[in-house]
């Protein structure tokens, strides 16, 4: 058994040699099978001092959002987390979920430069957005607080501007602009001479630390389907994710999945290098 440290996750496995020794066919950018399954119980964890990635996270891609599949999910943006048996940096697509109960929002996950390398800091849903290390995600996420949408009692009001709600009536909506700097490939890190420089207040270390829900098993399933897909890995897409977003938690393919912008514009293809930032 094995333990993945470092990353959003950990998750025991048992593990083979090199998960990346799995044949292709000729001419085909990325493997067809996947990587070994996860156990039941899939618990993301904080990750602990000692556990560091010596290697920046590739930037957060660009990407459109699928339009949302009812009224009551929630925007939960795309980010990556590492693999150490791999090892290498996976994306989890941003994806749509249900919120454990209504009056919570999600405050991502995301990775910050400490002495000796990169730490990760879980996401949570608590009743107020936390501190999730100034990083752009998009999509009402612009680096502090959430600008798409907020809780009216029971019901969700969302902002027009900051959500695609397609072609699904809402109870309740309004329209108001969301600021971005507008960089199509954004710093996935906190600190550091390439990260963001946003530190969190008093108000964000208590949140951090106080009472809030982890991630719903709707979202447990979404990391491990992440964790298993090899197109995920930034060693073979470039930093380019082929499924950069998807319309429900867990589906990886078919109707509502949407690739970077990078691959839809042909600005990036897949290979054999990872895209990172600096290093320590």
């Amino acid at each position: 058994m094995r333990k993945l440290a470092v990353g959003l996750i950990s998750l025991s496995m048992t593990c083979g040699s090199c998960a990346f020794a799995q044949s292709t066919s000729p001419g085909s950018s990325f493997p067809s099978a996947g990587f070994l399954q996860f156990p039941p119980h899939f618990q993301p964890r904080r990750a602990l001092a000692e556990d560091k990635v010596d290697t920046a996270p590739p930037p957060i891609p660009s990407y459109a959002q699928p339009s949302i599949p009812e009224d009551g999910y929630l925007w939960m943006p795309g980010f990556w987390a590492w693999r150490k048996d791999v090892p290498d940096y996976y994306w989890v697509p941003g994806t749509w979920v249900k919120p454990p109960r209504a009056g919570l929002l999600w405050t991502p996950p995301y990775w910050s430069r400490v002495e000796g390398g990169y730490a990760f800091h879980d996401g949570y849903w608590a009743a107020d957005v936390g501190f999730y290390g100034g990083i752009d995600y998009h999509f009402g996420y612009a680096g502090e607080g959430y600008q798409g949408g907020h809780w009216q009692q029971a019901e969700f009001v969302y902002n027009r501007t900051a959500n695609n709600l397609g072609a699904v009536k809402v109870a309740h909506s309004y329209e108001r602009a969301v600021p971005s700097d507008g960089n199509a490939m954004q710093a996935s890190f906190n600190g550091g001479r390439r990260g963001t420089k946003a530190r969190p207040t008093s108000q964000q270390e208590e949140l951090a630390h106080g009472e809030h829900a982890a991630p719903t098993a709707e979202q447990q399933a979404h990391f491990e389907m992440a964790a298993k897909n090899r197109s995920l890995y930034s060693k073979l897409n470039g930093g380019e994710p082929g499924v950069a977003a998807t319309a429900r938690a867990g589906v990886l393919s078919g109707m509502g999945v949407i690739r970077s912008s990078g691959l839809l514009e042909g600005a990036a293809q897949p290979s054999d290098a990872a895209t990172t930032g600096e290093r320590k």
